[in-house]
């Protein structure tokens, strides 16, 4: 091993393999592989044992940010006395660490008011097929945030999708948008830049998932049957999935996420949903017992219908939902379905059934906007339009559910 004053010049034209220490910054090294290939690491002494922590690859890491990264590792003092508080304190000491990187992300996002804020921290810390604790046991640790590779995030994707192909276009999201918060948080020139080791989004190389066209799959009316006498209302994710179809297809975010103050005087008031407008519906008789059954079992601390039962001050996620779906299908044997598709569902057979299907869109908040409601319908008068579609689906689904198939 070499000693000397490290440079650009020297470190670009470098090629005999071996480790070389920096005459600048006494803890840095960098260690020149036979493929030509380059890397930060700091090394001293701490707690009476000689401690390497891996800082990153030249030019990704540059010469200055390296002295930089080393000089703190060497001015720590000591060392958290359990592993994991230790795996995590080195990894901090050289760039953040990947749990800090997450929290940092879903904070923001909270702190901005963002509604899937419970679910992307669910998806990348503390869900039970999370990002985090998935990293940690590949690594062997709790590894730096600009440590984590896309082959990391590759694998993780790779499991989550064989799990749940319709919920990995939604985690592919949520880490493209984290590494790009991060990213941004690295070059922030308003004065509250932080570096988590991250100068690029690794994420985007990912492939996106193809989402399936409309008309791939809806249930059939015994397949309906079968599964509205399978869902259990003792299960939280169950209610879910019963309310979306006994309100005549609601997206499974207007039930999982609505507040239990959303559900009263016979009504659902949403202020706000997926096309940003508030949107309102009478509950259908069929399920009017079922928000009944919810209230009850409603957790005193949450303010949400159906609250995630690991954490009352969070919604359900979609996540939970997608794999309660999973479950069942296996149960009942049917050809492969999610969530969304219970939506499709029923609109292709209220149509059917005869609704309008003008109607149906208003009733779906899809036709809002339309012409024909601009021109024919104020806004007073949806009211009674929403009640006759109500009034058809408890019809439909009484007869569907009792068996009858006219």
């Amino acid at each position: 091993m070499g000693k000397l004053r490290l440079t650009d010049t020297w470190l670009s034209s470098v090629t005999d393999p071996g480790e070389y220490s920096d005459t600048i910054e006494s803890c840095l090294k960098v260690r020149v592989a036979r493929t030509g290939a380059k890397t930060f690491s700091a090394v001293r002494k701490l707690g009476g044992k000689t401690v390497r922590v891996r800082i990153g690859a030249y030019p990704e890491i540059g010469l200055r940010e390296a002295r930089v990264r080393a000089g703190e590792f060497r001015q720590m003092r000591a060392v958290a006395p359990t592993p994991a508080a230790r795996s995590e304190e080195l990894a901090d000491a050289v760039s953040a660490s990947a749990a800090n990187f997450f929290q940092d992300y879903v904070a923001d996002m909270k702190s901005r008011g963002v509604a899937s804020a419970g679910r992307v921290r669910g998806a990348l810390i503390d869900g039970k097929y999370a990002l985090l604790p998935f990293l940690v046991a590949r690594h062997g640790g709790m590894p730096r945030a600009g440590d984590v590779t896309i082959q990391d995030l590759q694998a993780w994707m790779a499991e989550s999708y064989a799990r749940s192909p319709g919920y990995a276009a939604h985690l592919r999201s949520y880490i493209v948008t984290a590494w790009k918060w991060a990213v941004k948080n690295r070059y922030d020139f308003r004065g509250s830049a932080k570096d988590y080791g991250i100068a690029s989004n690794i994420a985007e190389q990912l492939p996106t998932v193809p989402r399936g066209r409309p008309g791939d799959r809806f249930l059939s009316n015994d397949e309906l049957r079968t599964l509205w006498h399978a869902l259990d209302e003792n299960h939280p994710t169950h209610r879910v999935l019963k309310l979306m179809i006994a309100m005549g297809g609601l997206r499974v975010t207007e039930v999982a996420t609505s507040l239990a103050d959303n559900w009263r005087d016979g009504w659902l008031i949403l202020p706000e949903t997926k096309n940003g407008k508030s949107h309102q519906l009478p509950i259908t008789a069929t399920a009017a017992p079922l928000v009944e059954r919810c209230l009850e079992r409603a957790h005193p601390r949450s303010p949400y219908l159906v609250s995630n039962p690991r954490n009352p001050d969070e919604p359900l996620t979609i996540a939970a939902i997608s794999r309660a779906a999973k479950r069942l299908n296996k149960k009942l044997e049917f050809p492969l379905w999610n969530p969304r598709d219970l939506r499709r569902t029923m609109k292709t057979h209220l149509i059917d059934a005869g609704i309008d299907e003008r109607w149906l869109d208003v009733w779906h908040n899809h036709g809002q906007t339309a012409s024909v409601a601009r021109k024919h319908y104020i806004r007073a008068e949806y009211a009674d339009l929403k009640r006759d579609v109500a009034e058809g689906i408890d019809i439909w689904l009484n007869s569907v559910l009792q068996g009858n198939r006219t």
